[in-house]
């Protein structure tokens, strides 16, 4: 059966049943794209909402850290388009999360010098702080998840999926 599982002494998961499923219904079909998929798909879910918890606790919700951490990382303001392409969301929720960061006073808007239409967004001390703060507790709750992992198979499935976004990004 292709794509339907593999190894019988590997652990189970939710996918294997749909796998079974389809299989059933359909045995002319290969299946390996439900497997990798759809794992991808509720493994996002589940850190999503694993990590939504850790973050309300500090009062952000995934998408405002993701602008927090990239101006964390980054040696320069940053404009909302650049931040936008960074954190994969439309202009719409960008300027949300702006507004709500700013309103907080974790960042700075400024007029960018080079274009006097566009904006500079940078940290103030204090999204500085709350970044310094939040990222070990969020790195902290994202390496319990993938901490069932053995041996060398951590750095297997990052290359794995290294080069599955490689390919989706060029297609």
């Amino acid at each position: 059966m292709t794509g339907t599982g593999g190894d019988e002494n590997a652990v189970g998961d939710a996918v294997d049943a749909i796998q079974r499923e389809w299989h059933r219904l359909r045995p002319d079909l290969d299946l390996t794209a439900i497997g990798i998929v759809g794992r991808v798909l509720r493994s996002a879910a589940l850190i999503v909402h694993h990590s939504d918890e850790v973050l309300a606790a500090h009062g952000l919700t995934r998408g405002e850290f993701d602008i927090l951490a990239a101006l964390r990382r980054s040696a320069a303001p940053r404009s909302p388009g650049e931040l936008r392409t960074i954190s994969l969301a439309t202009a719409p929720s960008t300027t949300k999360r702006l507004k709500q960061l700013e309103a907080r006073g974790l960042v700075h808007r400024a007029t960018n010098p080079a274009d006097g239409r566009g904006a500079l967004i940078a940290l103030t001390a204090a999204g500085r702080d709350l970044a310094d703060e939040v990222f070990p507790l969020q790195l902290s709750a994202e390496n319990s998840l993938i901490a069932g992992l053995e041996g060398d198979e951590s750095a297997v499935l990052e290359r794995s999926l290294t080069r599955l976004l490689a390919s989706i990004e060029r297609s």
